[in-house]
């Protein structure tokens, strides 16, 4: 590009916006807004001076529509997101520049050929090396005091950026309200996206997890308010299973609560059903009954429930293009676009994936097959001998592949709680004291084994993630699960002073419970906490269940006797530690949250409720439930593992861990005996 001789006199925005409008506005159909053409107007008078009206003017603003419009970025051209366009821009000619530099020097003549071409940005598209990409840059830890907080607005059914409250008081009212909110929303939008709820035909629900199942049999969800006067008729609803004040279920939308008559129920196998938990239900309403029929303010009636199922999740594919490709984890964002003037987050602005780089980062990432992540059981007592034993050997075992294959694991997971007993607060100063202390130790134990491995620690990060033990979340919990607040903060950093002189700034990450990794195109989500007993304990027993034990205790009781006839061949037999894994993760995903209960069973942080999101689903989850075994399950694209205790009750000297190879997403479980 030529260099342009700057105006006398600074171009006003008056005098660019005829030319803008033809362009951006007639021909693109974009609308410029006031601030966004106060910052074209400067880029202009910059690039071009008197030039201002000429072809390669026009042509500049013609590649800012293209952009604009390829990027999704919407019809409203403003001046966030102007600055980020202009910006790729700056970058893509400091690179061609940098390129058209190097080959000058080998041949000339084919320089001089792509510089007369270098102002139109398809060209600088060509000459973007898929080489030049450093995967270094699209690698984070995510904590969720970082993780951008992503909204639903429910009118435009899409997401935007809104601030986070940090202040003393946890449970505002208005993120606790909009918690549900949120989630009832986003999973309707989801539902309304599902073949089988297009407004079409009826069907019913119990069809909905059938291979037989008639593609063109539809079923429409209808808003509990629109029941009303509607007696013995049959509907399909979608809301909150919660209970009133009498311990009656009842089901709650976006416009009002009805009372459910489960006795006749009939679930859909393979979930979980709990109250917290947002459920689609068929059934017939009636007008009478209830033990809320005396309440004006709520419907009267009953719905008597005949089939009852979960929303089915949606591939994250599908969910991230419905959405616009958001960059939902801030990987390619520096953390200044997105901020106004006044420091406040503009809640129009989204962080978007370009499609093109996306796939850049797909191939980039298949062809690093090298790399890996170490992720170790739960319950890291570093309290216990046996541990540190069984760590040194595995640490000793990496250290000598590292030498020998001259390739490091990216990171090693470690899960808490890193003390056998909770850490807690008592009257004693003494006691405090001799507490704090004794948590240190163990962390300064954990030190002396890593300096034995220098080469260890200097290549790999080492992720540290909470537990319900460690402080000083379990002063006040005491351990105890359902008391244990998430997203749980990370230990504190009075705790590991030594470990943080030992290894290299940047290799030691203090994460939170739950943290995020962002790895090229893939996002992997790690949680601690015992969710199948949580499961478990809180599913709803119905009638039908009650039903299949007492056929199953009169068949043991017949001496076990089959008759050949009724065995079903088609039926798949699993074990039932697969069935309940299975059941786990559909439940989970179809929920899109990491706890889909009520704050009876789990507390949450909501000015944190988006780092709960697993919508749209993460690539990778991965769970650390101490109290069942491992597994590795792939639903709707998304694979999720649990990894149990570090060292296992049936034998104290095998340590537990996995490798995970995101270039093949594939899950290896290992153990090392010690």
């Amino acid at each position: 590009m030529s260099t342009s001789t700057p105006l006398p006199v600074k171009l006003q925005p008056s005098n660019l916006r005829p030319v803008a409008y033809r362009i951006l506005s007639k021909k693109h159909g974009l609308n410029i807004q006031t601030d966004a053409l106060v910052l074209l107007t400067e880029a202009v008078s910059t690039r071009f001076g008197t030039e201002w009206k000429g072809g390669k003017s026009q042509v500049f603003l013609e590649d800012i529509a293209k952009i604009w419009k390829h990027q999704d970025r919407g019809l409203f051209l403003d001046g966030v997101g102007l600055k980020q366009v202009l910006k790729e821009i700056v970058n893509k000619e400091r690179k061609l520049s940098v390129k058209l530099e190097r080959q000058e020097s080998s041949n000339s003549g084919d320089s001089m050929t792509k510089a007369a071409r270098s102002d139109t940005l398809v060209d600088m598209n060509q000459y973007e090396d898929e080489g030049k990409l450093n995967w270094e840059d699209f690698y984070k830890i995510i904590t969720p005091d970082v993780q951008p907080c992503f909204e639903f607005k429910r009118n435009r059914k899409q997401f935007g950026l809104s601030t986070r409250n940090n202040n003393q008081l946890q449970h505002n009212l208005h993120t606790s309200i909009e918690y549900f909110n949120q989630r009832f929303h986003l999973i309707r939008d989801r539902l309304s996206r599902n073949e089988n709820f297009q407004k079409k035909s009826f069907s019913s629900i119990s069809l909905i997890n059938t291979s037989n199942q008639n593609r063109n049999s539809t079923y429409e969800i209808t808003l509990i308010k629109n029941v009303l006067g509607r007696d013995g008729s049959k509907f399909v609803l979608f809301g909150l299973l919660s209970k009133n004040v009498n311990g009656d279920y009842i089901l709650e939308d976006s416009s009002d609560y009805i009372e459910l008559n489960i006795l006749q129920a009939y679930k859909l196998e393979g979930s979980f059903y709990c109250v917290g938990m947002f459920v689609i239900v068929e059934g017939i309403y009636s007008a009478s009954g209830g033990s809320m029929a005396n309440d004006g303010n709520v419907i009267s009636g009953c719905f008597h429930v005949s089939n009852i199922g979960q929303p089915p999740a949606e591939r994250r594919d599908v969910s991230l293009e419905n959405y616009g490709n958001l960059d939902f984890l801030g990987i390619n964002d520096d953390g200044q676009e997105q901020k106004l003037a006044n420091g406040k987050i503009n809640s129009n602005m989204t962080i978007k994936i370009n499609k093109s780089l996306k796939k850049k980062l797909v191939s980039l990432e298949k062809s690093l097959i090298e790399h890996k992540f170490i992720i170790l059981g739960s319950n890291c007592f570093l309290d216990d001998i046996k541990i540190l034993n069984g760590l040194t050997k595995l640490f000793g075992k990496i250290e000598e592949s590292i030498i020998e294959d001259e390739t490091a694991p990216l990171a090693i997971i470690m899960v808490g709680s890193f003390i056998s007993q909770a850490f807690t607060a008592t009257y004693s100063t003494n006691t405090t004291i001799s507490n704090s202390e004794n948590y240190k130790s163990n962390f300064d134990n954990l030190a002396d084994v890593l300096s034995k491995f220098p080469t260890l620690i200097k290549k790999t990060k080492f992720i540290l993630i909470p537990g319900p033990n460690d402080p000083w979340q379990s002063t006040n919990s005491l351990g105890g699960s359902n008391l244990n607040i998430l997203p749980q903060k990370p230990i504190s950093k009075v705790f590991i002073n030594r470990l943080e002189r030992l290894l290299p700034k940047g290799n030691l990450i203090m994460g939170w419970n739950p943290t995020r990794i962002g790895y090229l195109s893939q996002e992997m989500v790690f949680i601690k906490d015992e969710i199948m007993n949580k499961f478990k304990r809180n599913d709803i027993i119905f009638e039908s269940d009650l039903e299949n034990e007492r056929q199953i205790l009169e068949q043991k009781e017949n001496g076990g006797e089959l008759n050949i006839e009724n065995i079903n061949t088609d039926e798949v037999h699993l074990l039932p530690k697969v069935k309940q894994a299975r059941k786990l993760v559909k439940t989970l995903l179809d929920q899109g949250n990491l706890q889909p209960f009520l704050s009876n069973l789990k507390v949450i942080n909501t000015n944190y409720n988006s780092t709960m999101r697993i919508e749209p689903l993460p690539t990778t989850i991965i769970l650390f439930d101490s109290n069942f075994e491992n597994f590795d399950v792939t639903y709707n694209g998304c694979k999720v593992i649990n990894l149990t205790k570090l060292i296992s009750n049936n034998n104290n000297r095998k340590l537990n861990f996995a490798e995970y190879y995101p270039s093949q997403k594939k899950f290896t479980f290992k153990d090392v005996y010690f």
